[in-house]
């Protein structure tokens, strides 16, 4: 059958639009990203639509790879992809640019930092897979697909906390069963007392430099005790939680100059060996009273040169377990905020046994920065406060619950000074984070939330000093993270006020 040849090319440019409508289709409904690496490293038209989900854009065109990635990737791993598609564009066709056996692929699961509309930010994890074209050699390609694994990322570090968990609580039996449940207790009460000793030391004022310096060295001669003590029953997870805040603590002994502000991120590392003490008490309470002889007892409950009497009776047991708990970390880290400011606090707490798993990392970390913000900038000093006609000592109210759609809520609440949306304004201003334009248009409730923008403070910042500015703003991203919302209100010259909402944990799981 004779075929014309305007027939030809009809059918041919029929072909061809079939092929670029399956494409078109293929681009618009993708759940991934993709797109065509040429062989300058530029990023070729045709991009999924997915793509512009996944990195907020979308202006593709002419983009080299490294510039897609370097406003989200940290510069450890905006190396690490540079050398890759060095590698990939330097390989020989047919040739792997890396032996995989060798060394693991760099761009498998990338962190990345994604800007959200308000200036807040939240973190994912993206898996990039390259994938050769044929093709002839001046005219080489590369398909790039991009894959969201934040979900699966998640679930591994939830099974690799699950299987820690389980480690420790075997290395507790097996040291249970080997010195035995009399002497594992005296071990109990020694570390609390050292807690306690350690809380007592950090809670105490200092202003110059030496009397810093003697709260150091007192409190790293408790740690360096509990870690020996922990390493002698070898408890693995005890032994490294005590090990960082000890790490800290030498960091904080190479210094020239120590202030109180350097003390306030071992709150962090306290709460940690903190948790894994809770947990060893936890263990040892579910197995009942120790009733058992050890001969080599009164030897290893010696503190100090004093022998301890006997094991912890039931009263030692609540206060020990107390100890771990997110309210005594808590309260703790307000007492020792407020005697660094010489202020005088209390924080009454509610509902934070009630605080699920998944929410557990959030609101620490929520509370601590609300906890710091409100005793550094909110709360007033005793004479200040008395001057007002406001009682000497502030208070901090902090609550936890769940609400009747299953979602839940913190509320956090300081008795201070309040707000001024016009200092507020002013502080933003003079910072460079708005303009005196963007002030004057600005409501007194739109105002007041320039508070979260990072580098918001209006604390001065010394030579050689980490910036301050980014408390209120890891608040936002603690909430963000989690699939929160936080709201703000203050009555000036009275309270602050602060609402954070979490999605239900079904719905958590979704989003995540």
């Amino acid at each position: 059958m004779f075929i014309s040849v305007k027939r030809h090319e009809r059918e041919k440019q029929d072909l061809i639009g079939a092929n670029n409508r399956l494409t078109d289709a293929i681009l618009k409904t993708s759940a991934e990203g993709l797109f065509l690496l040429d062989s300058h490293g530029k990023i070729l038209p045709q991009a999924s639509r997915s793509l512009a989900t996944l990195f907020r854009r979308s202006d593709f065109d002419d983009l080299s790879f490294e510039k897609l990635i370097a406003p989200v990737a940290s510069a450890k791993n905006l190396s690490a992809a540079r050398a890759f598609v060095a590698r990939l564009l330097e390989a020989a066709p047919g040739e792997a640019p890396l032996e995989e056996a060798e060394q693991p692929h760099p761009l498998r699961d990338i962190e990345v930092r994604l800007a959200n509309p308000d200036g807040s930010f939240e973190t994912a994890h993206y898996s990039f897979e390259v994938h050769p074209i044929d093709g002839p050699p001046e005219s080489r390609a590369w398909l790039v697909r991009v894959t969201d694994i934040t979900a699966r990322v998640q679930q591994h570090r939830e099974l690799e906390d699950l299987r820690t968990q389980a480690q420790c609580q075997g290395e507790i039996l097996r040291s249970v069963l080997k010195v035995g449940g009399a002497r594992f207790a005296a071990f109990l009460q020694r570390t609390d007392a050292s807690m306690k000793t350690i809380n007592g030391v950090l809670k105490r004022q200092a202003r110059q430099t030496d009397a810093f310096r003697s709260k150091l060295e007192e409190t790293l001669e408790e740690v360096d005790r509990v870690r020996r003590d922990g390493e002698a029953l070898k408890l693995s997870g005890f032994t490294a939680a005590a090990r960082l805040l000890e790490d800290s603590l030498q960091d904080l002994r190479g210094r020239g100059s120590l202030s109180g502000g350097d003390f306030l991120p071992l709150a962090v590392k306290l709460d940690q060996l903190y948790g894994q003490f809770a947990l060893l008490r936890s263990l040892t309470s579910q197995a009942g009273p120790a009733t058992e002889p050890d001969a080599a007892m009164p030897e290893a409950a010696t503190i100090r040169g004093n022998p301890a009497a006997e094991p912890p009776k039931s009263s030692a047991t609540h206060r020990v377990t107390q100890a771990g708990s997110l309210d005594n970390t808590l309260t703790a880290l307000t007492e020792l905020v407020a005697h660094e400011c010489s202020k005088s606090v209390t924080l009454d707490c509610t509902g934070l046994q009630q605080v699920p798993p998944r929410y557990q990392a959030t609101i620490k970390n929520v509370a601590i920065q609300l906890i710091r913000n409100a005793v550094m900038h909110g709360v007033e000093t005793s004479a200040e406060r008395q001057a007002l006609g406001k009682p000497a000592h502030g208070t901090l109210r902090l609550e936890f619950k769940a609400l009747p759609d299953q979602s839940f809520e913190l509320r956090f609440q300081d008795d201070g000074c309040g707000l001024d949306p016009d200092k507020v304004r002013a502080t933003a201003v003079a910072r460079g984070l708005i303009t005196e334009d963007d002030s004057s248009h600005m409501s007194d409730r739109q105002a007041i939330k320039l508070i979260f923008k990072s580098g918001y403070t209006t604390l001065a910042q010394s030579p050689g000093e980490a910036p301050h500015g980014t408390g209120m703003s890891l608040v936002r991203r603690y909430v963000h993270e989690a699939g929160g919302k936080i709201a703000l209100a203050t009555q000036l010259g009275h309270e602050t006020r602060f609402k954070v909402t979490l999605p239900a944990l079904a719905a958590a799981a979704q989003v995540a």
